[in-house]
């Protein structure tokens, strides 16, 4: 059980390139939940917003072909799809345009430009959205394909990625997978009346293979996944398995698309959570 007086803590138990998985102890339901929503919904990320297509035909200067400005696609579907490539992004250097200190016009502190120049036949790649000045800026999932060219077909266009968050659209959504489960005490002690086939029934109605039956037995595989396995309690009409819920111990599973890493991300959710409430707190604290 989590002790209170200490105030709540958080426990780092997996940490890959792009998830991870933490064990947060003393906050309530609620408090977690604001959390996750947070990830979800708050955090910054950059995004293609915008794109110019050039109009006519396009000529190929080193052998004077001439090619069609026209793809497979219709304009409005290439740029949905330039505009779910996931980018990096630096929450030290860029921000909002309404924040900007250019005042929303256009700098390399709220923007980023990016040009296509691809002649068919090929396939065109998130590697062919090739930033202009910082090469680190570059689409993080370079074989990304996007669009395919005929022979005669060309794609020439200036893309533009703006400082978003999911709350306007989901394709500036940092975190996925976003969960959160509260650490479950699994409890089994055979009651008198119960059978092995009704032990089995419960094990084979646990997801994932989390319950084990052997040797008269059940064995939890993780117990970190014990709050699955309420369900298959009930299953069990003599009481043999119990699962109790700790309204105070939470594990917080995470991914992100590689915009921000997980522990840059869990970071500024939880400073963007910090600020919000304070904004509260000073907007009440102003009521006469």
């Amino acid at each position: 059980m989590a002790d209170e007086s200490r105030g709540p803590t958080v426990e780092l138990l997996e940490l890959g390139a792009r998830r991870a998985k933490l064990e947060i102890v003393g906050l309530t339901t609620s408090q977690v939940n604001a959390v996750r929503r947070t990830l979800i919904a708050d955090l910054p990320k950059l995004a293609i917003e915008d794109v110019e297509f050039h109009l006519g035909p396009i000529r190929d200067e080193a052998t004077g072909k001439d090619y069609d400005s026209s793809t497979s696609m219709f304009d409005e579907a290439v740029a949905l799809r330039l505009g779910l490539l996931p980018l990096p992004m630096d929450t030290g250097t860029f921000r909002r345009r309404d924040e900007c200190s250019c005042g929303g016009t256009g700098c390399p502190h709220c923007q980023v430009i990016y040009s296509i120049d691809r002649k068919g036949p090929c396939t065109v790649y998130a590697k062919d959205v090739v930033p202009l000045g910082d090469a680190s800026l570059a689409p993080l999932e370079p074989e990304i394909p996007i669009v395919r060219l005929g022979a005669r077909q060309a794609l020439l266009a200036y893309a533009t990625a703006v400082v978003g968050t999911a709350r306007e659209h989901s394709k500036w959504q940092v975190a996925h997978a976003v969960g959160f489960s509260p650490r479950a005490r699994v409890k089994f002690q055979k009651k008198p009346g119960c059978s092995d086939a009704c032990l089995k029934r419960v094990a084979d109605a646990a997801p994932g293979s989390l319950l084990q039956f052997a040797n008269g037995k059940l064995t939890v595989t993780n117990e970190d996944d014990g709050a699955l396995l309420l369900p298959c309690a009930a299953l069990c009409e003599h009481g043999s398995l119990k699962v109790e819920l700790d309204e105070r111990d939470f594990f917080l599973r995470f991914e992100t698309d590689g915009s921000l890493s997980p522990r840059e991300a869990f970071r500024y959710a939880l400073k963007d959570l910090r600020r919000r409430w304070e904004e509260l707190r000073e907007a009440v604290q102003a009521i006469p």
